[in-house]
């Protein structure tokens, strides 16, 4: 669990009401979740999440909202933010920008297995065309961050790590970054950041790194995210081909797509492993702070570079 911002009842309950969703019964920190502090909030109406956003300033947050905003009016399975009595999609609580949403039935996945993993290639796809028509706003450079990042942590990392960190950079600076299809995408999409009651998918949720870059990018995160087992140091290739199919049936790669997203794919295991690398040197203060193991996107990216001429 995570909690950077402390929310007392009282503050709770002058803060709800800037909604029309009745009177606070009670609340409580989710346990998932790493940079944003996040609460279960149930009403005399029903069941939310709340969430303070420690991850990104306001203007960042009403990109957020408005990307959700769009997948959600284009049938995409997502929470959908509760707008405030003023019309609102976001607010403010203990400094933080704040966001209500409706709570989604069902939890995320430990292991997923091969048929939710063809409904989140699927839903991803579907996702990718309705942001299609979308302003590019909010561009992340991925290349650029990691360097930054890489520079950041260079000087704690053993000899063997630096020379990975910097062979890895080099690789990624080769990717045709601007010339790709893209727009505005999730890039966060782990299996904690989607809702699965049995095999049904309830929805996306934690927009909060959402930004436009590449839709390969947000696929190579996806893939790695769901068909890699950091316990095993195994990539489910059957899970692949599953993700894989049912994102091409809906939204078929181009064969530039194709050539670069196995390099992709260990760019998005090096943007992973430097942000783990950051929490860990660069730890954020807070009440309760989940952190996760650097080693198990290091071992991705090893076992990435290790099939860069092979299938996987």
């Amino acid at each position: 669990m995570s909690i950077y911002t402390v929310v007392k009842q009282s503050q709770l309950e002058t803060y709800l009401q800037q909604y029309d969703i009745g009177t606070l019964l009670n609340f409580e920190g989710i346990e998932a979740g790493v940079e944003n502090t996040n609460y279960f909030v149930t009403t005399t109406r029903g069941e939310y999440v709340l969430t303070l956003v420690e991850s990104a300033d306001a203007e960042r947050v009403a990109f957020v909202l408005s990307l959700v905003s769009r997948l959600a009016a284009s049938g995409v399975a997502v929470a959908e933010p509760i707008r405030c009595r003023s019309g609102a999609l976001s607010s403010s609580l203990n400094g933080r920008p704040s966001v209500l949403m409706h709570r989604l039935q069902g939890r995320p996945l430990a292991q997923p297995n091969r048929t939710q993993c063809t409904a989140i290639g699927n839903t991803l796809a579907q996702a990718h065309r309705a942001t299609s028509e979308l302003p590019q706003d909010a561009y992340c450079h991925i290349h650029q961050w990691c360097s930054e990042q890489g520079a950041r942590v260079m000087a704690y990392l053993s000899d063997a790590d630096r020379h990975r960190l910097q062979e890895a950079l080099l690789d990624a600076g080769t990717l045709p970054w601007t010339s790709l299809p893209q727009g505005p995408i999730h890039a966060d999409l782990f299996p904690d950041n989607a809702l699965f009651d049995g095999d049904s998918l309830s929805g996306l949720i934690d927009f909060y790194h959402a930004c436009t870059a590449p839709y390969l990018y947000d696929l190579a995160v996806t893939l790695n995210a769901w068909c890699y087992d950091e316990d095993t140091d195994r990539y489910d290739t059957d899970r692949a081909a599953a993700l894989l199919d049912a994102y091409q049936a809906v939204r078929p790669l181009s064969g530039e797509e194709q050539r670069w997203l196995l390099p992709m794919q260990r760019a998005a295991a090096l943007r992973f492993w430097l942000s783990r690398l950051v929490d860990y040197f660069f730890a954020r203060a807070g009440e309760q702070v989940t952190t996760k193991n650097p080693g198990g996107k290091r071992s991705l990216l090893d076992l990435l570079r290790s099939t860069a001429s092979t299938s996987l």
